[in-house]
């Protein structure tokens, strides 16, 4: 997925350019990207090690205990929905 600024016209969407992106958003961006990448790899891969790291990367955790315990208590919660983290 790639999010564009774009203009929606009767010929579709027309990209517009953003130009540079001043380093505050870029690193939060990246962050960001990388709690997505970690997540679908800790997926993909059956890592409980991944999950916690795009966990603790989370800016709304962004703390490694409370990353695992939240991490903990979602794998509970959604017993038999998820992958066996391992």
């Amino acid at each position: 997925m790639v999010e564009v600024v774009c203009e929606l016209g009767a010929n579709g969407p027309r990209p517009m350019r953003v130009g540079n992106i001043p380093q505050f958003y870029l690193g939060l961006l990246v962050n960001q990207v990388s709690c997505e990448k970690l997540i679908v790899d800790a997926y993909f891969e059956n890592s409980y090690q991944k999950a916690l790291e795009a966990f603790t990367l989370n800016r709304l955790i962004g703390d490694a205990k409370k990353a695992r315990m939240v991490l903990d208590a979602l794998i509970e919660a959604n017993k038999g929905m998820w992958p066996e983290l391992k």
